[in-house]
């Protein structure tokens, strides 16, 4: 669940949609549309600080993980949450990607399941512990106006899908590590939440 705009999303689509009815053929909808934008990075302060805790001082904290929300040297059956930080301020951080449009919400039509899946192709070398995603939201329907609220844009928090361990990555050419990944997101609009999913290749 991208917990950051997920809220946002689901919220202005189910009022835009209990309103359809009444709504005329010529009603202007703002935004009119939301695209669900990700880039792979390296966030190397922001993993350590929610690693998986076991025993601290020889007491067991393992039941905060789920609570807290935990990422690293969990057990295989459990995921890591998306996590709505401010990636400005996660201390160390590095884009290791290209930006890719993983999935768009039409707000001009009711609100609907929606699927998307993306080749992410990795621009820099280096170690990527997550993938951060964010909407940017289109205004008009020309595409002309577009409030984006990306890692750049210091006053939007963003959602960050840390990995259960970090993996090395490299660029076309390269000898060693990963030079894309695969994401793939769904939102179901009985629940209004957004799951992602990722694979390296």
């Amino acid at each position: 669940m991208i917990a950051c705009f997920h809220g946002k999303t689901c919220g202005f689509w189910k009022e835009r949609t209990t309103l359809d009815p009444v709504l005329s053929n010529d009603a202007l909808i703002m935004p009119c549309k939301g695209i669900l934008k990700a880039c792979a990075m390296s966030l190397p302060d922001l993993w350590r600080s929610r690693r998986c805790l076991t025993k601290i001082e020889g007491f067991d904290h393992s039941v905060v993980n789920a609570t807290l929300g935990a990422c690293g040297d969990l057990p295989a059956s459990q995921e890591s949450p998306c996590f709505p930080f401010f990636v400005w301020q996660c201390g160390e951080n590095k884009v290791l990607s290209e930006i890719s449009t993983v999935m768009e919400f039409d707000f001009s039509k009711p609100i609907s399941p929606c699927f998307g899946k993306v080749q992410v192709e990795f621009t820099e070398p280096g170690i990527c512990h997550g993938f951060v995603l964010w909407i940017d939201w289109v205004m008009d329907i020309d595409n002309s106006i577009v409030l984006s609220t990306g890692p750049d844009k210091r006053y939007w928090k963003q959602g960050i899908k840390l990995l259960a361990k970090p993996v090395t990555v490299g660029i076309h050419g390269s000898s060693r590590g990963n030079i894309s990944a695969e994401i793939e997101a769904s939102f179901n609009p009985s629940n209004g939440e957004i799951d992602i999913k990722y694979a390296f290749t």
